[in-house]
This record gives structure tokens, sequence and C-alpha cells, in this order.
């Protein structure tokens, strides 16, 4: 038998503030590791290297936070799967049937403990109306498929819910061969650019999500019909839908250098819904849907696409995605050269690196990647401060192919640009 007891300390004001610092980051890491696991899935010990180095966490402080995060999930979960045995069981004493091209009647089997002489055993309600899913819910009753009910009360009355399992739809979509459509998921809009068959950026479309100012339930809302607008669109062009695998916390740490309070309501548990939403509405659509390594797409579509089609970065990004998932790459610009990026509302000079000649194509990137995050971070550091800080000499990257700068905002000067880019290489 396990006992219990407890006792009251008292502490300097000095050590509460510091018990209650630790009460904060013991909640705060919680939640940040809940959040890892919702987006990369796994148990909570497996992400402890690379959560531990992160944060500076301790071993123990990590295993004390993680048992007791498991705890929570595992407990969690076996109560799903309670509700769902109930759920099957109460699909019994519920029965649905159509009554018109959009009506349905509801039979409840009233318990018998709550019968009177004058009332028989079954509750019908009738005039019911789904606000969706109705084609698959017809077909799912035509089919025998069972139905499983949950009948929830709120402020507003009650509301039945009925969960049916989707037979996969016809695949609608030709092989990426004929083109495809990219996704680049960012905090207050989704990016969607299509390619044709030989990885050529055809038209793009920015749809709009809604940001911190918005309930959970709103942001939800619009997220889910973002989503259907770009399978809509995929399924039209008869293309598949290509999507990042994202690396989670390396996407949260640049948006915390565009948008600080943006990546405050980017989380692991939005990007777990935006998974879970984009495949649900392909698999019901059949739309296609392939996922890719997200490395360095945005600075691809910076680099080499943006500036040159008057796109931004997300769209230029979403295309790179889009050629990704037809098996092309992206050859690398010539080392030295000075080109424009879209960075902040504005286009800034960015200096290729040196690279060595036995280099791959994937660290040639990661150069490039590494000198434009440095020029995104000094115009982010520049709008903090008040004001751009200024190089010695009055210019833009290094060496002797440095770009001149104008007095005003750190621009490069437009007539030495153009030269330097037009410049007939050596």
């Amino acid at each position: 038998m396990q006992s219990t007891t407890q006792t009251r300390v008292h502490l300097p004001e000095a050590d509460v503030r510091l018990l209650d610092r630790m009460g904060e980051l013991h909640g705060s890491m919680k939640r940040k590791l809940y959040a890892r696991i919702a987006a990369h899935g796994g148990k909570a010990k497996s992400h402890k290297t690379a959560f531990c180095r992160e944060h500076g966490l301790s071993a123990r402080m990590f295993n004390a936070i993680a048992i007791e995060l498991q705890g929570l999930i595992d407990g969690t979960r076996e109560l799903l799967r309670a509700e769902r045995k109930d759920l099957v069981k109460g699909n019994q004493l519920c029965q649905l049937r159509k009554t018109g091209d959009a009506g349905y009647s509801l039979k409840i089997r009233v318990p018998d403990r709550l019968l009177s002489p004058d009332e028989g055993k079954y509750l019908v309600i009738d005039e019911i109306a789904f606000g969706y899913d109705r084609e698959a819910l017809d077909a799912a009753l035509e089919a025998g498929i069972a139905l499983s009910w949950r009948l929830h009360r709120d402020e507003r009355g009650w509301r039945a819910f009925v969960s049916f399992d989707h037979r996969p739809a016809e695949r609608v979509t030709h092989d990426t061969l004929f083109g495809t459509v990219g996704l680049d998921f960012n905090v207050d809009h989704l990016a969607v650019t299509e390619t044709d068959a030989f990885g050529n950026l055809l038209r793009t479309k920015r749809l709009a999500l809604l940001r911190e100012h918005a309930s959970s339930g709103q942001r939800n809302a619009a997220l889910s019909d973002a989503l259907t607008a770009a399978v809509d669109w995929a399924k039209d062009a008869r293309k598949p839908i290509v999507a990042e695998v994202l690396d989670f916390s390396a996407k949260k740490k640049a948006m915390a250098q565009l948008s600080p309070k943006g990546a405050r309501m980017l989380s692991g548990l939005l990007y777990a819904k935006y998974r879970q939403l984009l495949e649900a509405k392909c698999f019901r659509a059949g739309v296609e849907l392939i996922k890719i390594d997200p490395a360095y797409t945005s600075t691809i579509g910076a680099v080499k696409y943006a500036s040159r089609r008057g796109w931004s970065v997300h769209a230029a990004a979403a295309g790179v995605i889009a050629r990704r998932g037809q098996k092309l790459t992206e050859r690398l610009p010539r080392a030295g050269t000075v080109i424009r990026v879209p960075v902040r509302g504005g286009h800034h000079a960015l200096e290729l690196p040196a690279r060595k000649s036995g280099d791959s194509r994937v660290t040639g990137w990661r150069g490039v990647h590494a000198a434009y995050r440095g020029v995104v971070r000094e115009r982010w550091l520049a709008t903090r401060r008040g004001s751009p800080r200024r190089s010695v000499k009055g210019t833009h990257g290094g060496g002797a192919r440095a770009a001149p700068l104008s007095r005003g905002d750190r621009l490069p000067c437009e007539d030495k640009l153009h030269e330097q880019i037009c410049a007939p290489s050596n």
C-alpha cells in the first residue's frame, strides 16, 4: 500500500521566485515536447537527445517531463479506445434512414428504466440535415457500413455526431510526368503553385489563413477552406499534390525571424491539423499526395525564381516543392555572383559563397542557404533596432564584387547591381 503525506515550507522570496520559474520552465518544456511528438510522432523518449541539446536540459529533467507527458498521452489514448468501443455498441441504439433528397430520420432506443406506460420504446427525430459529406453518408447507408454515434449537449442544445469508414475515392490525377501542384504551408497563408510537364512554374495563388487574433476554431475552419481550394485546384488540373514533410523546429525558428507574433501561433498542433486535413481531403477527392523533403525550398525559391517572376518567396518555394515532386533538381547559380533576393518586402543583395570543386549539390545549397539566412537575419535585426547597421566601407557583401549601398535603406545601387548581374563571366 502506498501512503502520501504533505507539509508546508517557508522560503525566502528569492527562492519562491526561483521555484516559480522552474515550474514555468517545466510546463513550457512539456508543451514543446508534446508539439514535437504531435509533429513527428514516436514516443517521448525517442526525442531525448535532440530535445536536450536544443533546450539545454539535463537528462534527469527530460526524463521527468517525458514520463509525465507520456503517461498523459497513453491515458488519453486508452480513453479514446474505450470511447470508440462504446460508440460501436451505441450504434445498436441509433438507426438512421434517409427520408428525402437531403433529409434523414434518426431513431434512438430509449432505456427501459426511462420508459413511461404511454410512451414507445423509441425516440424518433425527423428532418435531420447534415452540413457536408452527405454523398459519402448515403453511400455508407446503401452499403450497410456501420455508423458510430455520439450525442453531445452544449450551450446551444444537443448535437449528433456520426462517424463511418470512407471508401477510397477513385484516383483522378495523372502521373507527375504531366506536372504537379506544390503547397508551401506558412503561418498566415498557404502558397499553391502549379508546374507543367517540364517543371516550368505556371501559376500561383495565395490562400489566406487566420492569425493569432482568431480562435482555434476559426483558424481550423480557415485552414480547411484553404486546403479544400487547393485540392479542388489539383483535382481540376488532374495533377498530384506535393507537400513538405516539415522539420517543424527549423520551420518555427525561421518564422521567429520574420514574424515573432506569428511564430507564437505556429505550433506543432497546427501543423498536425494541416497534415491531417490535407491527407483526408486528398483521400476523399482521389488526388494523389506526394510528400517530399523540404530542405532549402525557400532558399532555392528566393534565389532562382522569386525575383525573376515577381513572386513572393513562398510562392516560389511552392514551385520548388512541386518540381521536387517531379524528381527535378535545382542547378546551383555561379559562385561569387551577387543577385537580388526578396527580403521583408524589399529586394536586397546576396553574394553567393564560393564552393569547393568536390562539393555536392546539397552541400552547395547549404552554403547558399546560410548566406541567405544571414541577409534575412540582418534585415530582421535592422527592423528590431530601428536603424540598419552599415559596414565600414558602405557595402553589402565582401570582396571585389561587393555591391555599393544607398544611403536610405541599405538597398544596393540599382545601376551597379544590374551591371554586376549582367556582366559577362570571365
